[in-house]
């Protein structure tokens, strides 16, 4: 069977991991303690078993992602680290990438084996090329027994102790809902015959239907890499059976924010939007100020609306999500009177946006803003600018300036403050103004850590600050991206709704933190006995 991630495998893992998600740790090489990335995600088999650590590079290696056989690491909790065993990194490096929009079956382990064996025999770096992108399986190779590489896939307790105990937890929880299930069918076929009930008044007859919320399901069919009717398809068969849903496509002439509106008009209950940010954005637009849940299924190049809002990127997991997820209120604003959910960008973001076309997004994915911000680079220009808050007036030379109401790590010229709060009733701003292409580079990957460590940005030529309404002036006038999406040039007005935007975020509890002890000095912690009775 083919590998899930974790999210697709248990929406609400989480649960089982006590809300301490290792995903997100960064990850070192065990030999010489190099940072090498950060762990992306976790895929298991059909039972739950752990069976690899995504690792992701981050932008300095154009995104490359890798498979960590779990037996290749070691977790430190206290840390928040992961160590690669036995590994240097430049053997990581060379690993063949992983695609997290192909299955992984098990002609694509296979050929992931063959590396790892090759680097266990001291090979420098492994030769083979990009692991196939193979997504049917045959037959007879459906399962592979794990057990016979237990070097690879096995947890032990010297480096796996906590992770253990939840993967242990994951697969009981998993084994209790497949016992369930022929009871549930049982009691479904029950629930779903007419019940005769009789009283003293009259006899009526029941029909003991479900009630169903009425949902437009706004699809984009040309949004991403994937197969549109095989997402659909799947999509449809998650939520028609909760929902009555009214399926919509975007078309040229009829973009998402119009469908959205009519469905508003006509008393939709839940608008559904699928496709890349463009649409989730436009969709957002007609449910600003309504009260009307947004649920989002992420399905573009880039996927940061979903990121930025802590939603999962895959579609059974996004599915799962509206199904049994619960809202959140959110902040929303407005740009130039248009409704604007993630950011505004002024200068080289926008350059840099127009420049990765249709063509190059669907040629390259993600890989097509990273290499449309090199070429752009070198058209590197600064411009006069003349910032207004409700308070103060700034004037300076820059060459970017992101105004966010929310963005993901990956938008990194939104990133001086290192914390953006989505529901504080304040934009970010975030301005660059290197002077040179050198400084420009230095300064965008200041702004990356700033994203990952939770350090404010800490270079004189990136300022930030907050308010609640924001006025952009430039001389020349420069190109403006919102969410995403090319909107024109300067001026713009950019202004906060708090609290103007309902979505549907997963259902997982958050632990309110009590105490933090751990990394400081010479720390010794004992309990107390209580004092004996007299």
């Amino acid at each position: 069977m083919p590998l899930k991630k974790i999210k697709d495998f248990a929406p609400s893992y989480l649960e089982s991991f006590n809300g301490k998600d290792i995903i997100g740790f960064n990850v070192y090489t065990d030999k010489t303690r190099e940072k090498v990335g950060y762990i992306k995600d976790i895929l298991v088999d059909e039972t739950g078993y752990f069976r690899y650590l995504v690792v992701d590079f981050g932008l300095w290696i154009f995104n490359k992602q890798v498979m960590l056989p779990v037996g290749y690491s070691h977790i430190d909790y206290d840390a928040e680290r992961v160590y690669v065993l036995e590994l240097e990194r430049k053997q990581v490096e060379s690993l063949p990438a992983y695609n997290d929009q192909v299955a992984v079956d098990s002609k694509y382990e296979e050929n992931l084996r063959a590396a790892y064996t090759q680097l266990a025999i001291n090979i420098e770096s492994v030769q083979l090329e990009k692991v196939p992108q193979i997504t049917r399986t045959e037959p007879e190779e459906a399962n592979y027994n794990y057990a016979r590489a237990a070097d690879l896939y096995e947890l032990n307790d010297r480096h796996h102790r906590v992770i253990k105990e939840y993967q242990d937890r994951l697969i009981a929880k998993n084994q209790t809902r497949q016992e369930a299930i022929p009871k549930q069918r049982i009691t479904e076929n029950q629930i779903s015959k007419q019940v005769i009930v009789s009283s003293a008044y009259s006899n009526q007859v029941i029909s003991n239907q479900r009630q169903t919320r009425s949902a437009c399901l706004i699809f984009n069919p040309v949004a991403g890499q994937s197969n549109s009717e095989q997402d659909l398809a799947t999509i449809k068969s998650m939520l028609e059976p909760e929902f009555d849903l009214d399926i919509r496509m975007t078309t040229p002439e009829q973009d998402a924010d119009e469908i959205a509106k009519e469905a508003v008009e006509q008393g939709v209950q839940i608008i559904i939007a699928s496709g890349g940010d463009g649409t989730l954005s436009a969709a957002a637009e007609a449910v600003v100020g309504t009260g009307i849940p947004l649920g989002v299924i992420s399905r573009g190049t880039a996927n940061a609306f979903a990121t930025a809002l802590g939603i999962p990127a895959t579609i059974p997991a996004a599915c799962q999500t509206i199904l049994d997820g619960k809202t959140r209120v959110v902040d929303a604003a407005y740009c130039n009177g248009r409704p604007m959910v993630l950011l505004a960008g002024v200068g080289f973001e926008a350059e840099t946006v127009e420049r990765a076309d249709r063509e190059a997004k669907n040629r390259f994915g993600m890989l097509a803003y990273v290499l449309a911000g090199i070429q752009e680079l070198r058209n590197l220009e600064s411009f006069e600018t003349r910032i207004e808050t409700e308070d103060k007036v700034i004037t300076l030379n820059a060459a970017a300036v992101t105004v966010a109401n929310a963005a993901p790590p990956t938008s990194v010229l939104a990133q001086g403050p290192a914390e953006l709060l989505i529901d504080d009733g304040l934009l970010d701003v975030t301005i660059v103004a290197p002077t040179n292409t050198m400084s420009a580079i230095a300064a965008a990957y200041n702004l990356l850590q700033s994203a990952y460590s939770g350090e404010v940005a800490n270079r004189p030529d990136t300022g930030f600050l907050r308010a609640k309404s924001i006025k952009i002036f430039t001389n020349p006038p420069q190109k403006v991206v919102v969410d995403g999406e090319l909107v024109g040039n300067t001026p713009i007005n950019v202004e906060c709704v708090p609290g103007g935007l309902t979505i549907i975020v997963p259902a997982v509890p958050e632990e309110e933190a009590t105490e933090k002890l751990e990394g400081l000095p010479n720390l010794r912690v004992e309990s107390k006995k209580p004092p004996a009775e007299s």
